[in-house]
């Protein structure tokens, strides 16, 4: 088993999304309740992992799904695997992030095909969330996105499982997530990490034997945030002295 540590980004859309989604919020008060509250909120715009579906239709967020984003990742998970999310905050428009971590949670299943959201009756529950990306319809998937931009490659991204998370193994803090580092473009990378107790807790867990080049962020632009898999070095040897439910274990009390 192998656990992942993910950033995603909480940033400012760009008008001609927002409009559009606004549009779209016009037949869906659901959405139009995620659009009054998204300044305020750590959540990724298009809901995946879908934090927000998961409190609005089944009331609790520990039963979120992960179905667009990092299908690299989604490739590679198993069954028992853990996932990290980092949330990546931007402030303004003045180029500054700040990173909140917002939980961690384990695999439940794994939808291989995406039809079968749409054939299965033990995945009616997500038929309404905004991460399920394809629906079938007349025996062929089609793209299924509520948000703007849609994705260009949204085969591509839906060939990979549509993950489902395990509750009863799932911590999130979508409320008031701890903030643990910041950057500022034009300063060099990686984000600068907070000295309070708490946030050097979580460093020292997840990089305190990886250098100090390899936190969060690791570039400028192109791809700043790319996954890590936490049990595993570059040749994907496993690293000794963290097991998993250890691992897990600490970090689920520092959500």
């Amino acid at each position: 088993m192998n656990a992942y540590l993910c950033t995603y980004c909480h940033r400012k859309p760009s008008a001609k999304d927002w409009n559009r989604t606004r549009g779209a919020a016009e037949q869906d008060q659901i959405l139009g309740k995620f659009l009054v509250g998204w300044d305020r909120s750590y959540y990724d715009w298009g809901d995946d992992p879908s934090f927000f579906a998961a409190q609005q239709f089944l009331g609790d967020v520990r039963e979120a799904t992960w179905g667009v984003c990092r299908p690299d990742v989604r490739k590679a998970l198993s069954e028992g695997d853990v996932v990290l999310f980092f949330c990546g905050c931007q402030v303004g428009d003045r180029g500054v992030w700040c990173y909140h971590f917002v939980g961690l949670a384990k695999v439940r299943a794994l939808v291989r095909h995406r039809a079968c959201l749409w054939t299965n009756p033990a995945y009616v529950s997500y038929r309404k969330f905004y991460n399920v990306l394809a629906r079938l319809e007349g025996g062929h998937l089609v793209q299924s996105e509520t948000f703007h931009p849609k994705h260009g490659d949204w085969e591509r991204r839906a060939d990979a499982p549509y993950v489902v998370f395990d509750s009863a193994y799932s911590f999130f803090n979508l409320t008031a997530p701890h903030c643990v580092a910041t950057w500022e473009y034009g300063r060099p990378t990686p984000e600068l990490w907070k000295t309070d107790d708490r946030s050097k807790d979580i460093e020292r867990l997840l990089f305190d034997d990886r250098g100090i080049n390899r936190r969060l962020r690791t570039s400028v632009g192109g791809h700043p945030h790319p996954k890590l898999n936490l049990l595993c070095d570059g040749r994907r040897i496993t690293r000794p002295g963290r097991s998993l439910p250890e691992l897990t274990q600490a970090l689920s009390e520092l959500v």
